[in-house]
């Protein structure tokens, strides 16, 4: 007998290309050969040693994880509400920080308890497929408001268009992904003043310590909003912590039972080892700024490579881990149906895997991430590729 799948969701149609991509690559490496991964968001550095140490103590000190905090534990959370008023001069108490297995899992709880079936979400565009495929479970109707794609600024007459009385939630994304575009505060205060506290406004930041040319802020900043806002961040990026998996989200007083007793049932703790690594990270913010210098530099090889090729554009990111290039005019030329057939193209020829621009809305675009010690060699094999394609 075949298993019966309820839900309308064409799961091939939605896969995540990247890791298409990313098993590419992990075959050919299992054959012996080497591949340059410009796929996930994850730093090629290692973990600071403090960080390291902190959760093996932890893991050695029994009593440090016999207890369970379906939020989070109150020492992280306690240190998370320190950071913010470190960093960011903003007070928030601990209890409104929730504790959880990276953003992904927040996010879809977070649209469990926001949307139903027939509600609207405004979703930027480009945008991250988590959004996307939250909304899908929900069985929210999905619009989008637009990044312009030349200036990276917010296109407010979409978002003006866009934005109905039957949308529930707003998502925003600064640092955005897959473009590395940030709103400016005038943005986001025009955004507070559209929606005028009529959705909750869902504001991912996992990006907000890894920009370029601006000082870092937080839509925490923000004053006398009339709008309520979520915030959501985590340790994979800027801490390098990806695989250890603590995100957590800021939210008002109202949803911090909701989402407790969600992870309750489903979550039961986030691991409380790796939640010692985080305490241990905010202690080391100039691992941050070392990694950002880094990245900057990628980028600024990346715009300087690719100035003088045919039929491609670089669009050039303020910050975050990835910059996108635009291939419309080359795969027109080569009869490239999408961007999948491209990156399977490239990477079959330069063994530089990256991924798939379909992944956020943008079928004639490639994401290119800097996590990778091979960057430079591999922006040069893409460099040979498109120019040896004229």
């Amino acid at each position: 007998m075949s298993t019966i799948i309820r839900s309308s969701i064409n799961f091939h149609d939605e896969r995540f290309l990247m890791f298409v991509l990313d098993q590419m690559a992990n075959e050919l490496e299992s054959k012996g050969g080497k591949a340059i991964r410009m796929t996930l968001g994850k730093s090629e550095l290692p973990l600071h040693p403090d960080i390291i140490s902190s959760m093996q103590e932890a893991l050695q000190t029994f009593e440090k994880y016999t207890l369970v905090y379906p939020g989070g534990l109150p020492e992280l959370k306690e240190k998370l509400a320190g950071h913010y008023e470190r960093k960011y001069n903003v007070t928030i108490k601990p209890d409104n920080f929730i504790i959880s297995v990276g953003t992904s899992s927040v996010f879809r709880n977070l649209f469990y308890l926001l949307l139903k079936e027939g509600d609207e979400v405004l979703l930027p565009f480009p945008y991250y497929s988590l959004y996307h495929f939250s909304a899908l479970l929900v069985g929210a109707k999905v619009r989008h408001y637009k990044i312009n794609l030349d200036t990276l600024a917010l296109d407010v007459e979409s978002f003006e268009q866009n934005y109905t009385d039957k949308t529930k939630v707003v998502v925003i994304n600064t640092p955005g992904n897959p473009l590395g575009n940030i709103l400016t505060r005038d943005e986001l205060n025009m955004i507070d003043r559209i929606v005028d506290g009529r959705a909750t406004i869902i504001n991912d930041e996992i990006y907000a310590n890894t920009y370029f040319d601006d000082k870092c802020e937080s839509v925490m900043q923000l004053k006398n909003t009339k709008s309520q806002f979520v915030t959501t961040d985590a340790f994979s990026k800027g801490y390098r912590m990806y695989s250890k998996r603590v995100g957590y989200a800021i939210v008002p007083d109202e949803l911090v039972q909701p989402l407790t007793v969600i992870q309750h049932h489903t979550l039961l703790t986030a691991d409380p080892i790796v939640q010692f690594g985080a305490m241990a990270a905010l202690d080391h913010q100039h691992e941050v700024e070392h990694l950002v210098s880094i990245y900057k530099m990628r980028r600024e090889y990346t715009l300087e490579a690719f100035r003088d090729v045919e039929d491609v554009r670089t669009l050039p990111s303020r910050g975050g881990f990835y910059i996108t290039i635009d291939c419309q005019r080359f795969m027109g030329r080569h009869n490239i149906a999408n961007s999948l057939e491209l990156a399977t193209e490239l990477f079959q020829a330069t063994h530089v895997a990256t991924v798939p621009g379909s992944d956020f809305g943008l079928p004639s675009m490639l994401r290119l991430s800097y996590s990778t010690a091979d960057y430079e060699e591999g922006i040069d094999r893409m460099v040979q590729f498109f120019k040896s394609k004229r």
